[in-house]
């Protein structure tokens, strides 16, 4: 007991100390974290000072050759169109310019739900992202280990949400796509596609966040812009997520620079929504009150912080939040030390994202407190929920009827 007393002491002073997020239970991961949000500090210039200031012109630097590639590559695609292959079906890609979470995966769920609510078969594209065999040395081999550990977790996502799409792993985009066609898919989607430019498209979706819309406002690595903002006039729909979390006059600047980068395409705003929860399979828990959970917090995500604030929103409180490194791979250590943290801390909750808890199937403890995973919507208004039908129809309407 004393033990376990003095190991709670040690965790809250952790947390006086500002650890809260960007802290894990272990080293490694820890460490990993804490880079990434020096990072994020140094290119957004929240960190000032000499050696900040040298660094950024370091990345600066970086960014010269990595900038020129990625507009030669874009370049050679505009006047060379034959280098891209088409397949003999419509493709829709969803993507962004920028690296982080954007909400592409949910999107894509959306979008296909919506085709196969038309009827149509639907194959989703993807590259896997850390997908590939469970590693050595974890115990308590299984089916659920096994299913985790050799999928990505958007492929887990995108299976779960729209399970009559076909998912399709393999970052050969031509390839996936002629085995898509083959196994007699009417539509093709491509998960952060709008890079991808071997594969020829119908349609390209571009998803803009609105926390952080152009990476800082330089090319990777000294900002977060996978290529220029310019390269949205590329783009046949431009959806602002997360527009509900900034404000009025910061959004209608940003609506006007979007407009006016991008050439005039359409442009829809869409808001992340937090609903509720669900256990670790996906299925809808009953209604709780928000307010009486006092929760530690983990994720690997792209936008942590945007996760975090939705979940407060709900009236949950948050006293431990934990960043990991986006698309994280728990190791049984790690699991158990979110146990052990929550109920040192005497959360009544763990709670993390549906990205993550694909990955936990089967691996969390009864004993420990309740694992709870946010259930996220991506929402729309009336007249953007029109707008991203009609990009559809469009692009459907320009293919003749498959023939049997």
């Amino acid at each position: 007991m004393a033990k376990r007393l003095r190991r709670a002491s040690a965790l809250r002073g952790r947390l006086r100390s500002g650890m809260r997020a960007g802290a894990s239970c272990h080293t490694l991961p820890a460490m990993a974290a804490n880079l990434t949000r020096a990072y994020f500090d140094i290119i957004s210039e929240k960190k000032r000072g000499l050696g900040c200031d040298l660094l950024r012109v370091f990345l600066a630097a970086a960014s010269v050759p990595y900038g020129a590639a990625i507009i030669l590559r874009n370049v050679y695609y505009d006047l060379y169109r034959k280098a891209s292959a088409r397949p003999e079906r419509p493709v829709i890609s969803i993507g962004n310019i920028t690296t982080g979470g954007t909400g592409k995966t949910p999107v894509t769920a959306e979008v296909a739900c919506r085709l196969v609510e038309k009827g149509l078969r639907v194959a989703i594209l993807l590259r896997g992202y850390k997908g590939g065999a469970p590693r050595g040395g974890e115990s308590g081999a299984g089916p659920a280990r096994e299913k985790w550990g050799s999928h990505s977790d958007e492929a887990l996502v995108l299976k779960r949400r729209c399970p009559k799409a076909v998912v399709i792993v393999d970052p050969d985009r031509p390839a996936a796509a002629r085995r898509a066609v083959a196994e007699g898919a009417d539509v093709i989607l491509l998960d952060d596609g709008f890079q991808h430019r071997r594969l020829a498209r119908d349609l390209d979706i571009v998803l803009v966040d609105a926390t952080a819309p152009f990476g800082h406002g330089h090319i990777l690595p000294r900002g977060l812009l996978r290529e220029p903002a310019s390269s949205l006039r590329r783009a046949g729909l431009i959806i602002l997520t997360r527009s509900n979390e900034i404000d009025h006059a910061t959004k209608g600047i940003l609506l006007g620079t979007l407009r006016r980068v991008s050439g005039g395409k359409p442009l829809i705003e869409a808001v992340h929504q937090l609903t509720g929860f669900m256990d670790v399979k996906g299925r809808a828990l009953e209604t709780q009150d928000a307010s009486a959970i006092q929760a530690v917090l983990f994720a690997g995500v792209g936008n942590f912080e945007s996760f975090r604030r939705g979940v407060e929103r709900l009236g949950v409180r948050v006293i431990a939040a934990y960043q990991y490194p986006d698309h994280h791979a728990y190791t049984d250590a790690e699991i158990t030390g979110l146990q052990d943290v929550a109920s040192d801390l005497e959360a009544n909750a763990v709670i993390t994202t549906e990205k993550d808890a694909v990955k936990l199937v089967g691996r969390w403890s009864d004993d420990a407190p309740s694992l709870l995973v946010a259930a996220l919507q991506i929402a729309w208004d009336p007249e953007g929920d029109k707008a991203l039908d009609a990009a559809m129809t469009r692009v459907l309407s320009r293919h003749a009827p498959r023939s049997e």
